[in-house]
């Protein structure tokens, strides 16, 4: 991981020409100066056979060097939507490396009123600086951006799907040379295949040479304006559809939880038929808890599982932003002691667009509260609920037989995605089950939901604390938790006054040995989405993304190394490791 921290530097941008911003560290323009609109359109929509070269396609993959302002999104957006294809799904994947702030980008977009309505959709989705991969999705259009914040060379490493079109804008070749290298160049020719088209403005001469050697076959166009020429490239062979579907009928979501909801929710707005299982309903499980905290997960490192954590929350809180039960408000975290208060202010100043030190608390400025089974039900509001207890699962012709207790096959589907919470461990045995419980006091809440070990936040009827950690799937006594409950909030909160107790929930969590979620492939035809812990609602909606567009064979929600950090394999190989250590020993 790069030794910068978690955060790309922003952009540092020059006002001063009335012709849009320019780039101070590399003296360059971000879009034309006659009209840098319909310069994205010559030079890659038209430059790359678009639309005509996704006609009749489920799936494209436009790719490109230098997201910039997003102009080049917008023109393709606005272009998709114009000759979208029948159930067409458009993904866009790109590299930053010195993102724009919102305003920013809203400055920059006021230039072209006709792309208004999309500039104003992509601004509310805007990311953070956050390196690594940022989902965007725009179910309503069959369109998503994966913007990957980094350098362009470790970004393309993390890149693996096969892309239909490459759009070439970084700055100036002679002021920019990092994004136009002949290691760039082999990478995007390893992701091409046979017809894959690219456009860029420039014609410089090692640009071409550079091309060429990576395999493309290289020409020169008409430029746009001013400039006399451009390149156009194709990788040599006959256009193939690059789509790598992995499913060919239903798939099968077992679970209700927050898991299977958002597998439900990604698999049906990518047009994916689902059937969805649980044997006792939607959110009958650890997902039914009457109130929740969507926080970040703390952590001072730069690791694959830290970017793909950040990312998860952040994606989930686009994804719940006006959804029935999420009340965006910051959640404040309190120190145990003098050391955690020092980590908390050492961790603010490494993840200054999450977190605030205020000094005597560490507070979560884009954080919120839930209520879990009013999310969870909005996410699945128009799927059916099938209540069935499955007992095994066999492969049956050329899908996946799922049988009852009885031994009736009630469904059969092409694909199995388990997201049964702690009822996973039936099929992957790695899981922990720690079980839980909560109380709901009458009284008034807290300003604001408040953390330290336990937590306390506004909730139906009255006030939640939470939550007690019970290795195994026992829970404890009742009162034994409500009197814990009572002397964690004395100590730590002593103006919340608690009434008597007006409802208790208890369930039982999953977790993994590293604290990590499990998502991929179990099998061929089984998947799986579990392992979340107590953050399930942060991390979900990602992990379902990444896994809804790996069965669709469309490009990753993650990075190559978040998505092996999550990998369901990982602890078997441990153990092979381990026991291949002793033997040698």
């Amino acid at each position: 991981m790069t030794p910068d921290g978690l955060y790309c530097d922003p952009a540092e941008l020059d006002w001063s020409q009335p012709s849009g911003p320019r780039a101070r560290a590399y003296g360059d323009v971000y879009f034309s100066a006659e009209d840098g609109l319909e310069e994205a359109r010559a030079v890659f929509l038209r430059g790359c056979g678009l639309p005509e070269a996704w006609t009749g396609r489920r799936h494209y993959v436009v790719g490109e060097l230098g997201f910039g302002t997003g102009l080049n999104a917008l023109a393709l957006w606005q272009l998709w939507r114009q000759t979208r294809p029948t159930d067409g799904w458009l993904d866009f994947v790109t590299v930053e490396k010195h993102p724009l702030d919102r305003d920013a980008a809203a400055r920059a977009f006021a230039a072209w009123p006709e792309l208004s309505d999309l500039a104003s959709r992509l601004l509310t989705q805007w990311p953070s600086r956050l390196r690594g991969p940022q989902r965007l999705v725009f179910p309503e259009d069959g369109f998503a951006i994966t913007i990957f914040q980094d350098e362009v060379e470790a970004a393309l490493s993390q890149m693996t799907r096969p892309v239909d079109a490459w759009f070439l804008d970084g700055f100036a070749p002679d002021r920019n040379a990092a994004m136009w290298s002949q290691a760039v160049f082999n990478r995007l020719g390893e992701l091409s295949v046979p017809g894959t088209r690219v456009g860029t403005f420039t014609v410089a001469g090692f640009v071409r040479r550079g091309l060429a050697e990576a395999g493309f076959d290289v020409a020169k166009r008409p430029g746009f304006g001013r400039k006399r020429e451009r390149l156009e490239a194709v990788w040599p062979g006959e256009a193939v559809d690059g789509s790598l579907a992995n499913v060919d009928g239903p798939v099968a979501v077992l679970g209700a939880g927050i898991a299977g909801a958002s597998l439900v929710h990604a698999l049906r707005r990518r047009g994916i038929e689902t059937v969805l299982i649980d044997a006792h309903g939607v959110a009958s499980g650890a997902s039914g808890a009457p109130a929740g905290l969507l926080t970040p997960r703390l952590e001072k490192a730069d690791r694959p599982h830290v970017r793909a954590t950040l990312a998860a929350f952040d994606f989930a809180r686009r994804l719940y932003d006006g959804r029935p039960g999420f009340h965006a408000e910051p959640v404040r975290r309190l120190p145990k002691d003098e050391r955690e208060a020092e980590r908390f202010a050492i961790l603010a100043d490494w993840m200054p667009d999450h977190l605030d030190w205020t000094g005597e608390a560490l507070v979560m400025p884009g954080a919120g509260r839930f209520e879990p089974a009013r999310l969870v039900a909005d996410l699945v509001a128009d799927a059916q609920c099938h209540r069935a207890r499955i007992g095994r699962v066999e492969p049956l012709g050329s899908g996946i037989g799922l049988y009852d207790d009885a031994g009736e096959c009630r469904f059969e589907v092409a694909h199995l995605v388990i997201a049964a919470g702690a009822g996973a461990r039936r099929f992957y045995p790695d899981l922990q089950p720690s079980a839980g419980q909560l109380a709901v006091f009458d009284g008034a809440p807290p300003d604001m939901p408040t953390a330290w070990g336990n937590y306390a936040c506004a909730a139906p009827g009255g006030v939640l604390v939470g939550a007690t950690h019970d290795r195994g799937d026992q829970v404890g006594p009742e009162d034994v938790a409500e009197a814990g409950f009572r002397a964690s909030v004395a100590e730590r909160m002593p103006g919340l006054a608690l009434g008597p107790v007006q409802g208790r929930w208890q369930g039982v969590r999953a977790a993994t040995p590293d604290r990590l979620p499990v998502a991929g492939r179990l099998s061929e035809r089984v998947s799986i989405l579990a392992g979340l812990g107590s953050r399930g609602f942060a991390h979900a909606p990602l992990l379902a993304e990444d896994l809804a567009s790996e069965l669709m064979g469309g490009v990753p929600a993650l990075a190559q190394t978040g998505r092996e950090a999550m990998a369901p394999g990982r602890f078997a190989e441990r153990r092979s490791r381990r026991a291949g250590q002793g033997a040698a020993g």
